[in-house]
């Protein structure tokens, strides 16, 4: 959910919003009407910077593609029967 604070309310507010927002919150900080910031959970900052990455790197996001690929086909392999596959190779 998106809230919109002016930079003053923030100012008045910024120690107290750390256990007052959730994953998915965001506040608009704004100046004069107009929006000059995002603040968000740290959590939620990585969240899209790890994002951002993936989807940058063309050889992360053809793995992920994959993966998604995989997951609908129903083509995973459990991870204990994968485990006992690398033991055969040694």
């Amino acid at each position: 959910m998106i809230t919109e604070m002016t930079i003053t309310e923030t100012r008045k507010k910024i120690t107290s919003l750390e256990n007052k927002m959730g994953y998915d919150d965001t506040i608009s900080i704004t100046n004069h009407g107009k929006e000059v910031f995002a603040l968000m959970k740290w959590d939620t900052y990585e969240s899209i910077e790890e994002t951002l990455e993936i989807l940058a790197d063309e050889k992360m996001l053809s793995n992920l593609k994959k993966g998604i690929a995989q997951v609908k086909d129903n083509g995973l392999v459990d991870f204990e029967d994968f485990k006992k596959s690398l033991e055969c190779t040694k």
